[in-house]
């Protein structure tokens, strides 16, 4: 009599399957999905990647918050800071490249930058 109920209730157990992983990953990526404020045209989680070209060096110093969220969001996209940089830059270059006048030379300014900047570090004593 007393058996008979625990075996039917036996039937009816589950076991949870416990992925806190899984658990996480979904949390991180539905809060992301939320809460991402960003201005019209421009969402880095849509990004794509991009061909080849060739680059130049240069350091760049950001705020440790910036840099952590501009890391967690690369770790979404599987990329890295420097493509999830780039893509936040490539459309203001690209706006001001179409907006400049049409006397501008631009490798000349570049030039005169790098004259202006050089050994700038070897200066400061």
């Amino acid at each position: 009599m007393g058996l008979e109920k625990f075996i039917d209730d036996a039937s009816e157990v589950k076991i949870t399957k416990k992925s806190y992983k899984d658990k996480v990953d979904n949390e991180i990526k539905n809060t992301f999905e939320k809460d991402i404020i960003v201005s019209p045209g421009l969402n880095l989680l849509e990004m794509e990647e991009e061909k080849s070209v060739k680059k130049t060096a240069i350091s760049v110093y950001f705020k440790e918050e910036d840099l952590n969220l501009l890391k967690a969001i690369s770790q979404i996209k599987n990329t890295t800071v420097n493509k999830t940089i780039m893509n936040i830059l490539d459309t203001t270059i690209e706006t001001t490249r179409g907006n400049l006048p049409k006397d501008f030379d631009v490798n000349k300014k570049a030039k005169e930058y790098d004259k202006r900047n050089k050994n700038k570090g070897n200066r400061r004593k």
